[in-house]
């Protein structure tokens, strides 16, 4: 779906991605972030940051947390790391990354929560009664008050499948006044999600979960409650962050907004650029198929398939592409529609072991590069993910990484001592932080 937008926006990304495929320094099935973009992006919703008001933690999960990229989404002005769960929390904190919000969308195990408080989280998601107890248990033995945010429901509010939590609005009350006993802890705020989504006619819009949060926070509020974070995370992005203010947020979470893959971005060119592609390569072709190698594709198809009455469906369909060739000069000649019924989970046998494209001129070779552009999750998958420079002059590779986040050599074998390594790369190419 984005593919044609980074053609557009960002063509030297794809061109940079076949050189370096091409040359055996970065392997198929790789994710390939463009550095230089990604801090340009981030730098642009920070300005929209003190534009506003709005504040800003970040999410790393669909660049697979690398903490290259993080380091230098921190550089770029942000503050840190809304960790997703405990998985990436500690991923982050392995490399110095600082983590700010941790419990949204998972909450933390309960045997992970002394080493949690050790990150010294600004604020802690809470879903339940029982997981602030458990929370204000460990904080106590440690000697802490662990400042928490309410995750509020009402019975209209959008919520995704295996998203489902949260404390019912019409319990809120006694619910607060039984939180405000265990001595661990303090509400300072509320949080949904989605707060925030995209009108394909009206653009970022806030949804009834916002106004959810929001009335929470001031029932909070009139109880005595300390409030200073109403959080409305969603598609965020520079030009969400007004859309935020309006409704009453005080912060957002932009994730696929620091790599310019938003729907919005699919709507009109806002200040973010993408700034990611996937990078495979041909296997081998049969009939009127090329196959390429998987492990990286993902069934990320809304918000194009959410029914036709959904108010947030985009009417474009979803139909990845990718574009086939050996030659950075020549790769926007062949662009190879994907059969969506051989992979991203839409078969039985939901293992990517090849994902296949139509090939009507079999025009196709094994080795040649396939360059993907959808919205990535690489969290999930098992890929590579690669951290380039200087796309528009000569690329260059920062470092190859696993799916754990460790430093691979040119064999694709972790390095010795990964942590130092990666520490000092950050300080050469990012900065003192």
């Amino acid at each position: 779906m984005f593919l044609d937008l980074v053609q557009r926006r960002n063509p030297d990304l794809i061109r940079a991605a076949v050189t370096l495929h091409q040359k055996g320094v970065i392997p198929a099935n790789t994710y390939v972030i463009d550095l230089d973009t990604v801090m340009e992006n981030a730098r642009a919703i920070t300005a929209a940051t003190e534009e506003t008001g709005v504040q800003t933690y970040f999410m790393s999960k669909h660049f697979n947390r690398n903490p290259i990229v993080s380091a230098a989404i921190v550089q770029a002005g942000f503050p840190g790391i809304v960790a997703v769960d405990v998985q990436c929390a500690k991923a982050q904190w392995r490399y110095g990354n600082p983590v700010k919000h941790v419990g949204h969308l998972v909450q933390i195990p309960k045997h992970e929560i002394p080493h949690v408080l050790e990150m010294h989280p600004e604020v802690w998601t809470i879903y339940s009664l029982e997981n602030a107890k458990l929370l204000s248990d460990a904080a106590e033995a440690m000697g802490m008050v662990q400042d928490i945010l309410l995750r509020v429901r009402a019975p209209e509010d959008i919520i995704y499948p295996n998203e489902e939590g949260g404390i019912w609005e019409a319990d809120l009350v006694e619910a607060a006044k039984t939180i405000s006993t265990y001595p661990g802890v303090r509400i300072v705020g509320t949080v949904t999600f989605p707060g925030t989504l995209v009108s394909e006619t009206k653009g970022g819009q806030a949804t009834i979960n916002a106004s959810t949060a929001v009335r929470a926070a001031n029932t909070l509020r009139d109880m005595g409650f300390p409030i200073r974070q109403i959080n409305l995370p969603g598609a965020s992005s520079a030009a969400m962050l007004p859309v935020v203010k309006a409704a009453g947020g005080t912060h957002a979470e932009p994730g696929h907004g620091i790599f310019g893959t938003t729907p919005w971005h699919l709507l009109a060119d806002l200040p973010e650029r993408p700034a990611m592609v996937y990078v495979n390569e041909i296997s081998h072709t049969f009939e009127n198929k090329a196959y390429c190698f998987g492990g990286g594709f993902y069934a990320c198809d809304t918000p194009a398939n959410r029914g036709d009455d959904h108010p947030y469906r985009l009417s474009r369909s979803w139909d990845p592409h990718a574009f086939v060739g050996s030659d950075p000069a020549t790769i926007f000649d062949k662009k190879l529609r994907a059969d969506v019924g051989s992979f991203f989970g839409r078969t039985l046998n939901a293992t990517d072991y090849y994902g296949s494209l139509f090939m009507p001129e079999k025009n196709v070779v094994s080795g040649e590069t396939a360059v993907f552009g959808f919205r990535a999750q690489a969290f999930t998958m098992r890929t590579n993910v690669a951290v380039i420079r200087q796309v528009s002059g000569a690329p260059r590779l920062v470092g190859l990484f696993d799916r754990a986040n460790n430093l691979l050599d040119e064999k694709g074998y972790p390095v010795a001592d990964s942590e130092t390594l990666v520490r000092r790369l950050i300080k050469e190419e990012i900065g003192e932080r």
